[in-house]
């Protein structure tokens, strides 16, 4: 009887952690869709033309930060997750986005737009997409707007540089994501029942 309720106990900790943890998830895909969107702003401002390369080190410092806020609580009892996770799943997924990000390098260089900052688009978009992916898989099952989610970030940091407005492509899906993962953390899923 005793075990049972230990085992009833963790499963309600796991149950709570991850639907915190989706909820987090839906925060942050919410609040760094607005990330374009400020920047789009900044930019259009004649005044801040000069000030461009210090308003966007800002802008990236305080979404960083926040984003440390937002994930902090939801994984500050992590050990309780445990959850087996499909290792093909998220080898196939991981060599997906490296495959791509494999591509986009090899057209860039084709291009000859392989510069600085376009070899650091695409280090930072591998590493924040593999997080992320992470990030995902504690919530026990990756949904399908996740995985939109991941790639039309991707697809928008390897178009945005040929036009600015490819980099509202993540926008959309980000914030379709962020609301749906915020309703599932107040609903709960049939694969919880």
């Amino acid at each position: 009887m005793k075990n049972q309720t230990v085992e009833e106990a963790e499963k309600l900790a796991k149950r709570i952690l991850t639907r915190k943890i989706r909820k987090s998830l839906g925060e942050y895909y919410i609040f760094w869709s607005t990330f374009v969107v400020v920047l789009g702003i900044i930019f259009f401002i004649p005044f801040t033309q000069s000030l461009i390369p210090y308003l966007y080190t800002l802008l990236v410092l305080v979404y960083a930060g926040y984003t440390e806020v937002i994930f902090y609580k939801a994984y500050s009892k992590r050990e309780f997750l445990r959850t087996p996770k499909s290792k093909l799943k998220y080898f196939l997924f991981i060599t997906l986005i490296l495959a791509a990000v494999g591509v986009w390098a090899y057209l860039l260089d084709t291009l000859n737009d392989f510069t600085f900052d376009a070899l650091s688009d695409v280090i930072i978009t591998t590493i924040i997409s593999i997080l992320l992916y992470d990030v995902v898989r504690d919530t026990g099952r990756v949904r399908y707007y996740d995985y939109l989610a991941i790639a039309s970030f991707v697809l928008s940091n390897m178009l945005g540089p040929f036009n600015y407005l490819f980099f509202f492509i993540y926008f959309f899906f980000w914030v379709y994501a962020g609301v749906k993962s915020i309703i599932e953390s107040y609903e709960g899923t049939e694969d919880e029942q």
